[in-house]
Order: structure tokens, then sequence, then C-alpha cells
């Protein structure tokens, strides 16, 4: 009789608590701050508010997929609102806002739900995650990467992303920077490059 394998027990999934801990402590880790005052709604046992230098980052946790597919909206509308807010108090100041949206509990077998609500970017960006994506604190760092900046060497930090740089790049070698800072928008905003360049030139 062959002995068996050595059995694995299956992570137990991550909680609203873990959740919140481990998204914190990527974004802090990151340079972002966390707002404490002035919005009590996104200070919860549920909800954080962080900012940086470019951004504005609404986190939520559910402890189902259902309750996540229930609040969103309303959230982003509250972050809307924040950001609305921040740049009349600002001279100005151009915000990036993102509204992530985490969740241990496991989402329909069709994902048509999850996929709408990450590629709606009319009014924010939206980063999501349900228990199929998140089965340690490592998941929430990998999902959080494109809010964080770049690092050159150890322990230096770039400020904004490659995609934040790349207009200045390309304008010192005499490459349009109207044109590279539309296709940089257009790729972050998850639409066709070559769409863009067509308007712009049937604008021109």
């Amino acid at each position: 009789m062959q002995a068996s394998g050595p059995m694995t027990t299956p992570s137990l999934p991550l909680t609203p608590t873990d959740l919140i801990a481990a998204s914190s402590s990527v974004l802090q880790t990151g340079g972002y701050r966390l707002v404490e005052d002035g919005f009590p709604e996104w200070d919860s046992t549920s909800s954080r508010l962080f900012e940086d230098e470019y951004n504005v980052v609404g986190v939520a946790v559910f402890t189902t997929f259902t309750e996540l597919l229930r609040s969103w909206t309303g959230l982003q509308g509250l972050l809307v609102d924040v950001i609305s807010g921040k740049v009349g108090s600002t001279e100005g100041k151009a915000w990036d806002g993102y509204l992530v949206l985490l969740t241990g509990g496991m989402a329909p077998s069709a994902e048509l739900d999850i996929e709408a609500i990450r590629y709606d970017t009319t009014r924010l960006r939206k980063l999501v995650a349900t228990g199929e994506d998140l089965s340690g604190a490592g998941d929430v760092e990998r999902l959080l990467r494109p809010l964080l900046p770049l690092h050159a060497g150890q322990g230096s930090a770039i400020q904004g992303s490659a995609l934040d740089r790349l207009p200045d790049f390309l304008t010192e070698h005499d490459i349009n920077r109207d044109t590279t800072t539309l296709l940089v928008k257009s790729f972050v905003d998850q639409e066709p490059l070559m769409e863009a360049l067509h308007r712009r030139q049937g604008v021109e």
C-alpha cells in the first residue's frame, strides 16, 4: 500500500480586517498618507482614504461579493465628492481617483459583474479583487502595485510612475508631447490607442 502524500491545509479566506490591514500597510509603505479628518464615511472598520501627491485612493472591504456589488456605486459617489472638494481647495490641481474594492468572498461563476466594474472608468478607476484573487497579503500588494511609485535602487522612490514621466522623456527626443499625453491617457483609461489617434487627427 502506497503512503499518501502530505496533506495540504487550505488557506483560510482573508477577513475584512485582514484586507484593511494589508492594503493600509502597502499604501502607507508606498508613500500614501492616511486621511483621517473630515471624511468620517472613509474612516471605519471597512473603509479607508489615502492620498499622495498625485492620487486619492478609497479602499473598501466587504464580507461577501454580494455586499460589494450592492455598495460600490454609492462608494464611488462618495469618493468623487472627496476629489471634487480637494480640487476646489488646491487651486485646481488634477487628482487621479482610484476605488479599491476587496472581498474575501467568492464571486459567482460568471464574472460579468466583476468585469463590468473593472472596466467602468466613467468616473473613477476601479481595482477589484475577490476570494479567487486573494489568498494572502502578497496578493493585496500585487493588486495595488499600479498605485505605487517605482523604485530606483535601494529605498529611493521615483515620484509618480513611468507613464507620468513618458511625455517629458519623449519631448526631449523631439516627439510631440500632446500626442504622447493623449496616448498615455488612452492607455490608462483602457481605450483603443489607434482610435484616440484618429480622433486627434480629425480635430487637427
